[in-house]
């Protein structure tokens, strides 16, 4: 008997789509957490200084508490010379002072920092040399505590190799302050020296490589935004072709039915039904114009079925502006620049000549008091790149994603377009294989580019 299936059903997948609203929203705030704004050296810099500044704080506050307390158990307990308690409550005065100061300065520059954390040591070490000298000298029950004093502030402030060396040296000395010490307090102190300083050096080390590691991860997430943008907008306009094909598909058969029958009743008519012949052409110029925008929406969404033919796109460009500047009727100059090396390319002429056409007049509207259109033609390796460059307003940064959407409109609206614009654009250049890129800059203008690969004959 064959035994039973017990793996289960497969898991459901499932597809949660929120508002676009609440999407855009959250993936602004992703990239806002993720981004780091200015430069890398100031970046680094400011996270130092703020960790310099977290662990500075306490530790120069501790260590003057504990000196305080120190002194004033020695003066009730073991009667110290007044040299000690004078030297004790002045470490712990300063010590104090210098960690009231570390909160004013913790936004300045981190040299200020690393100057209050030098004279926190240098004031703790000499200071305790000179308790330790008042108190007994090189037999001072506190000559150990300059050691461990020493060490404690290397191992728990983040400071840097030279400032770990500088309270290296600070120890050493504070040690001879209370006395010649024996050999077990030199190697003591040198090994305790030889450890914060060492401990410095990886710290240092560790904190570049997390930073690297960070600003790699914030730069990966930059490129994967950028990505996705460009990735959203291609796949909503690849349903945008898929949709329009269709639509033209459908209305252009209904479109043909309704001109044939148009053309077949106006011959059919005799001469005392002139107004009923008029009434009829009228609707057929209708149609016929209907069918033209149909037209332009299928080159749009089967620009890949067109012929490879050669053309001279300069010349193509040049016919694309004229007709843009007819239209407008506005005082645009046009500054040619025309690779002659170019020459003829192979692509699909009706396609590219509608594309270049919603370029050029893009470029015109922008610029509706006139203007100077830049155009150009060159060769980029196996490429070519055809752009046009106008002297209108430009497009904020935030909008520059925006522009293939159908619709999209730079200025006023204007309903008598058909409101294709840059994605017709985008979706003839890709059918070509190409691509178009956009620079902007928001006050000086806006430059749009189509690059296309340079067809050989077969």
């Amino acid at each position: 008997m064959a035994s039973a299936d017990r793996t289960g059903p497969a898991p459901r997948a499932s597809l949660s789509l929120q508002p676009p609203s609440a999407l855009r929203q959250r993936a602004d705030h992703v990239h806002e957490k993720s981004g780091r704004s200015g430069r890398s050296r100031r970046r680094y810099f400011a996270e130092q200084r703020l960790k310099l500044a977290g662990r500075l704080l306490p530790t120069s506050a501790a260590i003057g508490a504990l000196t305080g307390i120190l002194t004033v158990l020695d003066l009730y307990l073991r009667n110290p010379p007044a040299m000690a308690t004078i030297a004790g409550a002045a470490v712990a005065i300063l010590v104090g002072l210098c960690s009231l100061v570390v909160p004013r300065i913790v936004h300045r520059r981190v040299e200020a920092l690393l100057g209050v954390a030098t004279a926190v040591s240098c004031v703790t070490m000499l200071g305790w040399g000179l308790i330790a000298r008042a108190t007994g000298g090189p037999e001072s029950h506190y000559v150990m505590i300059i050691a461990l004093a020493g060490f404690a502030m290397a191992a728990t402030v983040p400071l840097p190799p030279g400032i770990a060396l500088i309270n290296a040296c600070a120890s050493y000395a504070g040690l001879w302050i209370a006395g010649e010490p024996p050999l077990y307090a030199h190697v003591t102190l040198f090994m305790s020296g030889v450890a914060g300083v060492v401990l410095a050096q990886s710290r240092h080390r560790v904190s570049i490589a997390t930073f690297r590691r960070i600003e790699r991860l914030s730069a990966a997430v930059s490129r994967m935004r950028r990505v996705q943008e460009q990735l959203v907008v291609v796949e909503k306009l690849e349903a945008l072709r898929v949709l329009v094909g269709g639509m033209a598909h459908e209305l252009n058969n209904a479109l043909a039915v309704s001109v044939a029958s148009n053309q077949q009743a106006a011959k059919m008519l005799s001469e005392p039904l002139e107004p009923s012949l008029s009434a009829i052409q009228k609707s057929d110029g209708g149609l016929k114009r209907i069918r033209r925008t149909v037209d332009r929406l299928r080159r749009f969404a089967m620009a890949a079925e067109g012929i490879l033919e050669p053309a001279d796109v300069g010349a193509m460009l040049d016919f694309a502006l004229e007709s843009a500047i007819g239209r407008a009727r506005s005082g645009v100059i046009v500054l040619r620049n025309y690779d002659p090396t170019v020459g003829a390319i192979e692509c699909h002429v009706a396609a590219l000549a509608e594309a270049l056409f919603q370029i050029a007049r893009n470029a015109v509207e922008a610029m509706p008091g006139g203007g100077t259109i830049q155009a150009s033609v060159r060769n980029d390796g196996d490429r070519v790149v055809l752009s046009v460059s106008d002297e209108g307003h430009g497009i904020p940064e935030g909008e520059l994603a925006r522009v293939f959407d159908p619709f999209y409109s730079r200025g006023p609206r204007q309903t008598s377009k058909s409101g294709l614009g840059l994605s017709a654009v985008y979706g003839l250049v890709s059918a070509l294989g190409g691509r178009v890129e956009i620079r902007s800059e928001v006050g000086k203008g806006t430059e749009v580019a189509i690059v296309m690969p340079r067809r050989k004959k077969s």
